[in-house]
């Protein structure tokens, strides 16, 4: 096989850089000055910009202490204690989280958890995390068709011209509006409503900052497109930069109608905690970190060509990136002194031939894997 085709999956890489001197696909007339930036709110929520304290806030900086008097509202568990889950990003290795998921209800141990965050792909399986077991099947169907799916037909040749992507988010977005329906959305606002948070990542491009989005806040609120809104959130927090296509999210500042363009909550951070780390959680808390993608390296032998060398480099590049926000957490857990678990892939599962999009084959057998990884309770790190 050519090494052009072998490379296929890395060669997004190689578009964005040629692609630097050209215009984005995106016609963008109404982005938001950034004098006003901070200022920005989304129509119809509150008047309050962005993390203010004044009504009922559906976003808030993700890299940035929550204001004076500012709470999330947390409510403990009928046990007592506080159970908090958080989904990473990780593409196609998100069949992994789900099934662990699956296997955990199957193991008769999984918890009602009271606050659930989701990024990424991560952001895709938090929503049926946060309503429960009785959503498993529909994670099952929903993650089932993704792996059933035809890869996209990528277009290398639109982005060298100037295209915001290479690939459609048709069946991203086919996935996540059958999980965020009017019925899931209005659960999701039953259960904001009794202390339950269930919280999104993305990343403000424009601002160049993490962005955390409460959904059952939104989910609760009387924004008249709130469906479309969760959608869209969701849409934006898988959008893998040059591979699909960012988000316009419309908002408002001094009076007038602007957008954000908003792409993978990953690039900015592949753990989504709280906006002052784990500072609010209450000390009785339990943390379950199902981490989609591996953390130990793996060692194999690299060929002397500048595209075997990039596409070794670059998943080596995202798996330090990911050991990195795990170093932090591990660290805000040490200091909270709040119990914590931590699941991953191991490092001897066989990677996908198609590193971009996997295949039926392989993400089934993830799958299954996570599945068996949820039954036996495979945390690999614990304190």
């Amino acid at each position: 096989m050519p090494i052009a085709l072998r490379s296929l999956a890395f060669l997004p890489m190689l578009v964005l850089a040629l692609a630097g001197c050209t215009t984005t696909g995106e016609t963008r007339t109404s982005a938001v000055p950034e004098p006003i930036a901070e200022i920005a709110a989304v129509p119809g929520a509150s008047r309050a910009p962005i993390g203010a304290s004044e009504a009922m806030p559906i976003r808030y900086w993700g890299d940035e202490p929550l204001k004076e008097g500012q709470s999330f509202g947390f409510t403990a568990g009928a046990d007592g204690s506080l159970d908090y889950l958080s989904l990473s990003g990780g593409g196609i290795n998100g069949a992994y989280g789900a099934g662990f998921l699956v296997g955990w209800t199957q193991s008769g141990n999984r918890p009602e958890f009271e606050v659930v965050t989701g990024i990424s792909v991560g952001a895709m399986i938090a929503p049926l995390a946060f309503l429960g077991p009785a959503y498993d099947g529909h994670l099952q169907a929903v993650f089932g068709t993704l792996a059933g799916s035809k890869s996209p037909n990528l277009n290398f040749v639109a982005a060298l011209f100037g295209s915001s992507s290479i690939a459609s988010n048709a069946q991203v977005l086919g996935a996540i509006r059958s999980i965020i329906t009017p019925e899931t959305l209005t659960a999701i606002g039953r259960e904001h409503a009794k202390g339950r948070r269930l919280l999104i990542g993305t990343t403000n491009l424009d601002a160049e900052r993490p962005v955390i989005w409460d959904i059952g806040a939104i989910a609760a609120s009387q924004i008249p497109d709130r469906l479309e809104l969760v959608q869209k959130i969701i849409l934006a927090s898988t959008a893998v930069p040059g591979v699909y296509p960012p988000v316009l999210i419309d908002v408002r500042a001094a009076g007038l109608e602007f957008d954000e363009l908003h792409v993978d909550g990953g690039v900015t951070q592949q753990i989504v905690l709280l906006p002052d780390g784990l500072q609010s959680l209450p000390r009785n808390a339990d943390l379950y970190v199902v981490y989609n993608g591996a953390i130990e390296p793996t060692a194999k032998p690299v060929n002397v060509s500048s595209l075997s060398i990039l596409e070794r480099a670059i998943p080596t590049l995202l798996k330090y990136r990911g050991r990195s926000d795990i170093t932090i957490l591990t660290n805000a857990v040490e200091r909270s002194g709040i119990s914590y678990r931590l699941t991953a892939i191991p490092a001897d599962f066989p990677p996908p031939k198609d590193q971009l999009f996997g295949g039926q084959e392989w993400l089934s057998a993830l799958y299954q894997y996570g599945v068996e990884s949820g039954q036996v309770g495979a945390w690999h790190r614990t304190n």
